[in-house]
Protein backbone atom coordinates (compact mmCIF):
# COMPACT_ATOMS: atom_id res chain seq x y z
CA UNK A 1 0.00 0.00 0.00
CA UNK A 2 2.54 2.51 0.60
CA UNK A 3 4.39 1.77 -2.47
CA UNK A 4 1.15 2.19 -4.32
CA UNK A 5 0.69 5.35 -2.64
CA UNK A 6 4.29 7.13 -3.47
CA UNK A 7 4.04 6.38 -7.22
CA UNK A 8 0.96 7.96 -7.21
CA UNK A 9 2.68 11.02 -5.63
CA UNK A 10 5.63 10.35 -8.09
CA UNK A 11 3.27 10.68 -10.87
CA UNK A 12 1.13 13.77 -9.71
CA UNK A 13 3.94 15.90 -8.90
CA UNK A 14 4.87 14.70 -12.47
CA UNK A 15 2.05 16.44 -14.03
CA UNK A 16 2.56 19.26 -11.45
CA UNK A 17 5.74 20.09 -12.32
CA UNK A 18 4.79 20.72 -16.36
CA UNK A 19 1.53 22.30 -15.88
CA UNK A 20 1.56 26.03 -17.07
CA UNK A 21 -0.91 28.31 -15.54
CA UNK A 22 -4.12 29.50 -17.42
CA UNK A 23 -2.02 33.03 -17.69
CA UNK A 24 1.51 33.95 -17.86
CA UNK A 25 2.35 37.28 -17.79
CA UNK A 26 5.94 38.19 -19.45
CA UNK A 27 7.63 41.16 -18.07
CA UNK A 28 10.14 42.51 -20.90
CA UNK A 29 12.77 45.74 -20.08
CA UNK A 30 11.18 49.25 -19.92
CA UNK A 31 13.04 50.56 -22.83
CA UNK A 32 13.25 49.13 -26.67
CA UNK A 33 10.45 47.35 -28.77
CA UNK A 34 10.23 43.40 -28.37
CA UNK A 35 8.28 40.58 -29.91
CA UNK A 36 6.78 37.74 -27.51
CA UNK A 37 5.95 34.34 -28.40
CA UNK A 38 5.66 30.68 -27.40
CA UNK A 39 7.09 27.63 -28.32
CA UNK A 40 8.02 24.58 -28.34
CA UNK A 41 10.89 22.71 -26.15
CA UNK A 42 12.34 22.56 -29.53
CA UNK A 43 11.79 25.55 -30.74
CA UNK A 44 10.02 24.04 -34.16
CA UNK A 45 6.50 24.82 -33.50
CA UNK A 46 4.86 28.26 -32.40
CA UNK A 47 2.35 27.53 -30.38
CA UNK A 48 1.40 31.79 -29.82
CA UNK A 49 2.17 33.84 -31.97
CA UNK A 50 4.63 36.90 -31.82
CA UNK A 51 3.16 39.83 -30.15
CA UNK A 52 4.54 43.59 -30.29
CA UNK A 53 5.05 45.44 -27.08
CA UNK A 54 6.80 48.49 -26.24
CA UNK A 55 8.19 48.24 -22.79
CA UNK A 56 5.93 46.66 -19.81
CA UNK A 57 4.36 43.40 -19.51
CA UNK A 58 2.40 41.31 -22.06
CA UNK A 59 -0.33 38.68 -20.76
CA UNK A 60 -0.52 34.74 -22.71
CA UNK A 61 -3.77 33.23 -22.89
CA UNK A 62 -2.20 29.36 -21.79
CA UNK A 63 -6.48 28.75 -21.40
CA UNK A 64 -6.95 28.54 -25.03
CA UNK A 65 -3.77 26.29 -25.49
CA UNK A 66 -5.01 23.87 -23.06
CA UNK A 67 -8.76 23.56 -24.57
CA UNK A 68 -7.06 23.47 -28.18
CA UNK A 69 -4.77 20.64 -27.15
CA UNK A 70 -7.53 19.02 -25.16
CA UNK A 71 -6.34 15.63 -23.47
CA UNK A 72 -2.60 15.94 -25.16
CA UNK A 73 -1.78 19.47 -23.52
CA UNK A 74 0.33 18.15 -20.82
CA UNK A 75 2.47 16.08 -22.91
CA UNK A 76 2.15 19.14 -26.17
CA UNK A 77 2.82 21.99 -24.03
CA UNK A 78 5.73 20.13 -21.90
CA UNK A 79 9.25 22.50 -21.35
CA UNK A 80 7.30 25.24 -23.20
CA UNK A 81 9.45 28.35 -23.21
CA UNK A 82 9.08 32.12 -23.90
CA UNK A 83 10.79 33.51 -26.79
CA UNK A 84 11.73 37.44 -26.59
CA UNK A 85 12.85 39.37 -29.75
CA UNK A 86 14.73 42.60 -29.22
CA UNK A 87 14.14 44.13 -32.66
CA UNK A 88 16.27 47.04 -31.91
CA UNK A 89 19.87 44.96 -31.81
CA UNK A 90 18.03 41.79 -33.23
CA UNK A 91 18.88 39.68 -29.90
CA UNK A 92 16.76 36.70 -28.85
CA UNK A 93 15.97 35.59 -25.25
CA UNK A 94 14.65 32.23 -24.56
CA UNK A 95 13.03 31.65 -21.08
CA UNK A 96 11.39 28.42 -19.52
CA UNK A 97 8.52 29.05 -17.21
CA UNK A 98 9.09 27.72 -13.62
CA UNK A 99 5.92 24.82 -12.88
CA UNK A 100 3.34 27.25 -11.99
CA UNK A 101 4.82 30.41 -12.12
CA UNK A 102 2.51 33.08 -14.08
CA UNK A 103 5.10 35.63 -14.27
CA UNK A 104 8.42 35.55 -16.23
CA UNK A 105 10.73 38.01 -15.88
CA UNK A 106 13.41 39.12 -18.76
CA UNK A 107 16.38 41.01 -18.16
CA UNK A 108 19.05 42.40 -20.56
CA UNK A 109 21.17 39.89 -19.75
CA UNK A 110 19.32 36.73 -21.05
CA UNK A 111 19.25 37.95 -24.44
CA UNK A 112 22.34 35.63 -25.36
CA UNK A 113 21.46 34.76 -28.94
CA UNK A 114 22.05 36.75 -32.35
CA UNK A 115 18.40 35.92 -34.05
CA UNK A 116 19.96 35.88 -37.56
CA UNK A 117 23.55 35.49 -38.75
CA UNK A 118 24.80 36.18 -42.64
CA UNK A 119 28.10 34.36 -44.09
CA UNK A 120 28.97 36.01 -46.74
CA UNK A 121 31.26 34.39 -49.36
CA UNK A 122 32.85 36.17 -52.25
CA UNK A 123 35.92 36.68 -54.07
CA UNK A 124 38.94 39.48 -53.86
CA UNK A 125 37.02 41.42 -56.61
CA UNK A 126 33.75 40.92 -54.64
CA UNK A 127 32.51 38.06 -56.83
CA UNK A 128 30.06 35.97 -54.65
CA UNK A 129 30.50 31.96 -54.25
CA UNK A 130 28.11 30.16 -56.19
CA UNK A 131 28.44 27.01 -53.90
CA UNK A 132 29.88 25.55 -50.57
CA UNK A 133 28.79 24.27 -47.36
CA UNK A 134 29.12 26.63 -44.18
CA UNK A 135 29.36 25.01 -40.80
CA UNK A 136 29.35 27.65 -38.03
CA UNK A 137 30.42 26.73 -34.56
CA UNK A 138 29.07 29.27 -31.43
CA UNK A 139 29.95 30.02 -28.01
CA UNK A 140 27.66 26.84 -26.96
CA UNK A 141 29.67 24.42 -29.38
CA UNK A 142 26.27 24.62 -31.82
CA UNK A 143 27.02 23.53 -34.88
CA UNK A 144 24.55 25.49 -37.58
CA UNK A 145 24.99 24.31 -40.77
CA UNK A 146 23.57 25.50 -44.32
CA UNK A 147 23.97 24.53 -47.82
CA UNK A 148 25.37 27.74 -50.41
CA UNK A 149 23.17 27.27 -53.55
CA UNK A 150 23.47 29.72 -56.81
CA UNK A 151 20.58 31.14 -55.96
CA UNK A 152 21.11 32.54 -52.71
CA UNK A 153 23.67 34.87 -54.37
CA UNK A 154 26.68 33.91 -52.12
CA UNK A 155 24.77 34.51 -48.91
CA UNK A 156 23.55 31.55 -46.21
CA UNK A 157 21.39 32.51 -43.17
CA UNK A 158 21.53 30.79 -40.12
CA UNK A 159 19.43 31.39 -37.03
CA UNK A 160 19.62 31.42 -33.26
CA UNK A 161 23.27 31.82 -32.93
CA UNK A 162 24.91 32.56 -29.50
CA UNK A 163 26.47 35.45 -29.12
CA UNK A 164 30.36 35.77 -28.10
CA UNK A 165 33.55 33.87 -30.60
CA UNK A 166 32.29 31.85 -33.08
CA UNK A 167 34.29 30.03 -35.81
CA UNK A 168 33.34 29.30 -39.43
CA UNK A 169 33.77 26.48 -41.58
CA UNK A 170 33.60 26.69 -45.78
CA UNK A 171 33.98 23.42 -47.86
CA UNK A 172 33.99 24.38 -51.14
CA UNK A 173 35.58 23.34 -55.06
CA UNK A 174 37.23 20.50 -54.90
CA UNK A 175 37.07 19.49 -51.34
CA UNK A 176 38.88 22.52 -50.37
CA UNK A 177 38.23 24.34 -46.65
CA UNK A 178 38.30 27.95 -45.49
CA UNK A 179 37.95 28.73 -42.16
CA UNK A 180 37.71 32.03 -39.82
CA UNK A 181 36.83 33.22 -36.20
CA UNK A 182 34.48 36.40 -35.48
CA UNK A 183 32.96 37.68 -32.31
CA UNK A 184 29.52 38.58 -32.18
CA UNK A 185 28.70 41.65 -29.76
CA UNK A 186 25.27 42.22 -27.90
CA UNK A 187 24.78 45.48 -29.08
CA UNK A 188 25.74 46.25 -32.67
CA UNK A 189 24.30 48.61 -35.45
CA UNK A 190 22.79 46.34 -37.86
CA UNK A 191 20.09 43.50 -35.90
CA UNK A 192 21.19 41.08 -38.68
CA UNK A 193 25.20 40.37 -38.22
CA UNK A 194 27.17 39.78 -41.32
CA UNK A 195 30.20 37.56 -41.56
CA UNK A 196 32.49 38.30 -44.90
CA UNK A 197 34.85 35.28 -45.96
CA UNK A 198 36.91 36.32 -49.06
CA UNK A 199 37.78 32.71 -51.26
CA UNK A 200 40.83 33.65 -52.86
CA UNK A 201 40.75 30.91 -55.16
CA UNK A 202 39.04 27.14 -56.41
CA UNK A 203 35.86 28.10 -55.61
CA UNK A 204 32.63 28.32 -58.49
CA UNK A 205 32.11 32.00 -58.83
CA UNK A 206 28.45 33.34 -59.36
CA UNK A 207 28.86 35.44 -62.81
CA UNK A 208 27.21 38.40 -63.59
CA UNK A 209 26.53 39.57 -59.93
CA UNK A 210 28.67 41.61 -57.42
CA UNK A 211 28.17 40.09 -53.37
CA UNK A 212 29.79 43.83 -52.43
CA UNK A 213 27.18 45.67 -50.51
CA UNK A 214 26.15 48.88 -51.98
CA UNK A 215 27.29 52.26 -50.61
CA UNK A 216 25.09 53.86 -48.41
CA UNK A 217 23.40 57.44 -49.08
CA UNK A 218 25.15 60.11 -48.93
CA UNK A 219 25.04 62.48 -46.09
CA UNK A 220 23.95 65.38 -47.92
CA UNK A 221 20.52 65.01 -49.04
CA UNK A 222 19.60 64.53 -52.83
CA UNK A 223 18.60 67.68 -54.37
CA UNK A 224 14.58 67.49 -55.07
CA UNK A 225 13.82 67.07 -58.67
CA UNK A 226 12.00 69.93 -60.43
CA UNK A 227 8.79 69.55 -60.56
CA UNK A 228 6.91 69.98 -64.28
CA UNK A 229 5.68 73.40 -64.85
CA UNK A 230 2.23 73.05 -65.43
CA UNK A 231 0.60 74.17 -69.06
CA UNK A 232 -1.60 76.99 -68.40
CA UNK A 233 -4.16 78.17 -71.35
CA UNK A 234 -5.02 81.89 -70.90
CA UNK A 235 -8.81 82.34 -71.02
CA UNK A 236 -8.53 85.09 -74.10
CA UNK A 237 -6.33 82.41 -75.91
CA UNK A 238 -9.58 79.87 -75.32
CA UNK A 239 -11.82 82.71 -76.15
CA UNK A 240 -9.96 83.33 -80.10
CA UNK A 241 -10.43 79.28 -80.53
CA UNK A 242 -14.43 79.61 -80.19
CA UNK A 243 -14.50 82.62 -82.21
CA UNK A 244 -12.53 81.31 -85.04
CA UNK A 245 -14.59 78.29 -84.97
CA UNK A 246 -18.17 80.23 -85.47
CA UNK A 247 -16.76 82.50 -88.08
CA UNK A 248 -15.84 78.85 -89.96
CA UNK A 249 -19.67 78.17 -89.22
CA UNK A 250 -21.12 81.17 -89.91
CA UNK A 251 -19.30 80.99 -93.49
CA UNK A 252 -20.40 77.78 -94.07
CA UNK A 253 -24.08 78.21 -93.38
CA UNK A 254 -23.88 81.58 -96.03
CA UNK A 255 -22.47 79.71 -98.73
CA UNK A 256 -24.57 76.40 -98.09
CA UNK A 257 -27.36 79.04 -98.20
CA UNK A 258 -26.76 81.30 -100.48
CA UNK A 259 -26.42 78.73 -102.96
CA UNK A 260 -28.00 75.71 -101.69
CA UNK A 261 -25.19 73.66 -102.18
CA UNK A 262 -24.30 70.48 -99.87
CA UNK A 263 -22.98 71.06 -96.90
CA UNK A 264 -19.55 68.69 -97.70
CA UNK A 265 -19.21 71.60 -100.81
CA UNK A 266 -19.98 74.30 -98.27
CA UNK A 267 -16.75 72.69 -96.35
CA UNK A 268 -14.62 72.30 -99.43
CA UNK A 269 -15.03 75.90 -100.40
CA UNK A 270 -14.03 76.91 -97.25
CA UNK A 271 -11.15 74.57 -97.08
CA UNK A 272 -12.13 71.82 -94.97
CA UNK A 273 -11.40 68.28 -97.06
CA UNK A 274 -14.77 66.45 -96.39
CA UNK A 275 -14.16 62.57 -96.83
CA UNK A 276 -17.92 61.56 -98.77
CA UNK A 277 -19.15 58.24 -98.77
CA UNK A 278 -19.63 56.53 -101.82
CA UNK A 279 -23.53 56.03 -102.38
CA UNK A 280 -24.22 52.76 -102.71
CA UNK A 281 -24.92 51.55 -106.28
CA UNK A 282 -28.83 51.00 -107.16
CA UNK A 283 -29.93 47.33 -106.68
CA UNK A 284 -30.66 45.62 -110.50
CA UNK A 285 -34.09 44.72 -111.30
CA UNK A 286 -34.42 40.54 -110.84
CA UNK A 287 -34.86 39.48 -114.26
CA UNK A 288 -37.79 37.84 -115.28
CA UNK A 289 -38.74 34.34 -114.89
CA UNK A 290 -39.27 32.69 -118.82
CA UNK A 291 -42.70 31.22 -118.66
CA UNK A 292 -42.05 27.35 -119.66
CA UNK A 293 -45.33 24.86 -120.45
CA UNK A 294 -47.10 22.79 -118.38
CA UNK A 295 -45.19 19.14 -118.20
CA UNK A 296 -41.78 20.52 -118.82
CA UNK A 297 -39.07 21.04 -116.67
CA UNK A 298 -38.88 24.66 -115.30
CA UNK A 299 -35.03 24.46 -115.40
CA UNK A 300 -33.88 23.04 -118.90
CA UNK A 301 -37.63 22.93 -120.69
CA UNK A 302 -37.65 19.58 -121.03
CA UNK A 303 -40.55 17.23 -120.83
CA UNK A 304 -41.12 16.09 -117.40
CA UNK A 305 -41.47 12.36 -117.35
CA UNK A 306 -45.47 11.22 -116.45
CA UNK A 307 -44.49 8.55 -114.04
CA UNK A 308 -41.94 9.61 -111.81
CA UNK A 309 -41.89 13.09 -112.65
CA UNK A 310 -38.21 13.42 -112.80
CA UNK A 311 -36.18 15.46 -115.43
CA UNK A 312 -33.22 14.74 -117.51
CA UNK A 313 -31.28 17.41 -115.71
CA UNK A 314 -32.13 16.33 -111.98
CA UNK A 315 -29.42 16.30 -109.50
CA UNK A 316 -29.32 14.39 -106.49
CA UNK A 317 -28.44 16.86 -103.35
CA UNK A 318 -24.86 17.23 -102.53
CA UNK A 319 -23.74 15.31 -99.32
CA UNK A 320 -23.79 18.11 -96.83
CA UNK A 321 -20.26 19.47 -96.14
CA UNK A 322 -18.35 17.85 -92.73
CA UNK A 323 -18.05 20.28 -90.10
CA UNK A 324 -14.94 21.37 -89.31
CA UNK A 325 -13.95 20.36 -85.52
CA UNK A 326 -12.30 22.93 -84.17
CA UNK A 327 -9.62 22.24 -81.62
CA UNK A 328 -10.28 23.21 -78.17
CA UNK A 329 -7.30 24.16 -76.43
CA UNK A 330 -7.53 23.38 -72.66
CA UNK A 331 -4.94 24.84 -70.09
CA UNK A 332 -3.35 22.55 -68.13
CA UNK A 333 -3.35 23.80 -64.53
CA UNK A 334 -0.55 23.92 -62.68
CA UNK A 335 0.16 21.09 -60.57
CA UNK A 336 0.12 21.94 -56.73
CA UNK A 337 2.99 21.18 -55.21
CA UNK A 338 4.90 21.09 -51.46
CA UNK A 339 7.80 23.51 -51.27
CA UNK A 340 10.55 23.08 -48.76
CA UNK A 341 11.16 26.94 -46.56
CA UNK A 342 13.17 25.20 -43.76
CA UNK A 343 14.57 22.32 -42.07
CA UNK A 344 16.10 18.94 -43.64
CA UNK A 345 14.79 19.51 -47.01
CA UNK A 346 15.05 23.71 -46.80
CA UNK A 347 14.69 24.26 -50.50
CA UNK A 348 13.28 20.85 -52.19
CA UNK A 349 9.96 21.03 -54.18
CA UNK A 350 7.75 17.95 -54.37
CA UNK A 351 5.18 18.08 -56.82
CA UNK A 352 1.73 16.30 -56.82
CA UNK A 353 0.38 14.53 -60.24
CA UNK A 354 -2.03 12.36 -59.10
CA UNK A 355 -5.45 12.87 -56.85
CA UNK A 356 -3.93 11.54 -53.69
CA UNK A 357 0.08 11.06 -52.64
CA UNK A 358 1.62 9.74 -49.39
CA UNK A 359 4.05 11.23 -46.97
CA UNK A 360 6.48 9.30 -44.78
CA UNK A 361 10.13 8.21 -43.91
CA UNK A 362 9.69 4.56 -45.63
CA UNK A 363 10.08 3.26 -49.72
CA UNK A 364 7.12 3.64 -51.17
CA UNK A 365 5.92 6.58 -50.17
CA UNK A 366 4.68 9.30 -53.21
CA UNK A 367 6.63 11.30 -50.77
CA UNK A 368 9.90 10.03 -49.29
CA UNK A 369 11.21 12.16 -46.57
CA UNK A 370 13.97 9.31 -45.26
CA UNK A 371 16.73 12.32 -44.54
CA UNK A 372 14.34 13.22 -41.56
CA UNK A 373 14.16 10.54 -38.33
CA UNK A 374 11.53 12.74 -37.09
CA UNK A 375 9.43 11.78 -39.94
CA UNK A 376 7.16 8.37 -39.44
CA UNK A 377 6.91 6.25 -41.63
CA UNK A 378 3.33 6.46 -42.92
CA UNK A 379 3.08 10.14 -41.88
CA UNK A 380 0.33 12.04 -43.81
CA UNK A 381 -1.88 11.74 -46.78
CA UNK A 382 -2.84 14.62 -49.12
CA UNK A 383 -6.42 14.29 -50.71
CA UNK A 384 -7.75 16.27 -53.87
CA UNK A 385 -11.35 16.44 -52.80
CA UNK A 386 -13.78 18.70 -55.48
CA UNK A 387 -11.42 21.56 -55.82
CA UNK A 388 -9.39 21.70 -52.98
CA UNK A 389 -6.90 19.47 -51.12
CA UNK A 390 -7.31 18.13 -47.46
CA UNK A 391 -4.48 16.58 -45.58
CA UNK A 392 -5.03 13.82 -43.08
CA UNK A 393 -2.39 12.92 -40.22
CA UNK A 394 -2.15 8.95 -40.86
CA UNK A 395 -1.69 8.76 -36.96
CA UNK A 396 1.93 9.95 -36.89
CA UNK A 397 4.13 9.91 -33.74
CA UNK A 398 5.09 13.70 -33.89
CA UNK A 399 1.76 15.19 -35.34
CA UNK A 400 0.96 16.87 -38.26
CA UNK A 401 0.83 20.93 -38.26
CA UNK A 402 -0.87 23.32 -40.14
CA UNK A 403 -0.03 27.09 -39.21
CA UNK A 404 1.11 26.35 -36.00
CA UNK A 405 -2.15 23.59 -34.86
CA UNK A 406 -1.65 20.22 -34.89
CA UNK A 407 -4.59 18.71 -37.17
CA UNK A 408 -5.93 15.23 -37.92
CA UNK A 409 -7.46 16.60 -40.98
CA UNK A 410 -7.63 19.80 -42.57
CA UNK A 411 -9.04 21.56 -45.94
CA UNK A 412 -6.10 23.56 -47.23
CA UNK A 413 -5.62 26.82 -48.64
CA UNK A 414 -2.68 28.45 -50.94
CA UNK A 415 0.34 29.76 -48.92
CA UNK A 416 -0.12 27.62 -45.76
CA UNK A 417 2.69 26.29 -43.73
CA UNK A 418 2.56 22.55 -43.12
CA UNK A 419 5.31 20.70 -40.55
CA UNK A 420 5.78 17.33 -41.24
CA UNK A 421 8.46 16.20 -38.99
CA UNK A 422 11.28 19.02 -38.44
CA UNK A 423 10.67 20.35 -42.10
CA UNK A 424 7.92 23.10 -42.85
CA UNK A 425 6.44 23.33 -46.42
CA UNK A 426 4.85 25.81 -48.24
CA UNK A 427 1.12 24.87 -50.14
CA UNK A 428 1.09 26.25 -53.40
CA UNK A 429 -1.43 25.63 -56.21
Amino acid sequence: MPRVACVMLMLLWSAVCWSLPDKVTVNVPSEGKYLVWLESADGRTVFLPPVEVVGGKVEMDIASLKKRFADTAEETLKGARVGVYDMKFGNLALVTPQPNDATVTITPEQFRYAMRVQVRLQTPDDKPIAAAFVMLTDAENTIHAALLEPSKGGVVSLERVRLGKVSVLVNYGNNLTASQEAEIQAERADPVVTLTMVISSGAPILEGASSAPQPAASAQPAAPAPSPTPRTFPVWNTLLGLLVLAGVIYGGYRLWKGKQMSLPDALKKLGIDVAQETPPSPAQPASQKPTVPEGHCPFCGQPIDPVTGACACSVAPAAPAAASSTATATAVAAAPRLVGSRGAYSGTIFEITGSEASIGREAGNTIQLSNDNTVSRRHARLLRQGDGWTIRDEGSSNGTWVNGVRVTEHQLRPGDEIQIGATFFRWEV
